[in-house]
């Protein structure tokens, strides 16, 4: 994966970890999900629609990270 995509999920999932608002059980759903997804070159594209359609409150911090 490309350094910066791999940063950018990096950012993705501190800020999943430090969410106040996503419950434990879907952080780890999601965090799963993003280290399954990093490593198919052609999902990092989906990945972050697909993040968003796990957590609606991820879609902030994806536009703030520039994935959205």
């Amino acid at each position: 994966m490309h350094h910066k995509h791999h940063e950018k999920l990096e950012q993705v999932k501190e800020a999943v970890k430090n969410s106040p608002d996503i419950e434990e059980l879907k952080k780890s759903l999601i965090l799963e999900k993003i280290e399954e997804w990093k490593h198919e070159k052609e999902a990092f594209e989906l990945i972050p629609k697909k993040l968003a359609e796990l957590e609606e409150k991820l879609e902030p911090i994806l536009k703030e990270i520039g994935l959205l």
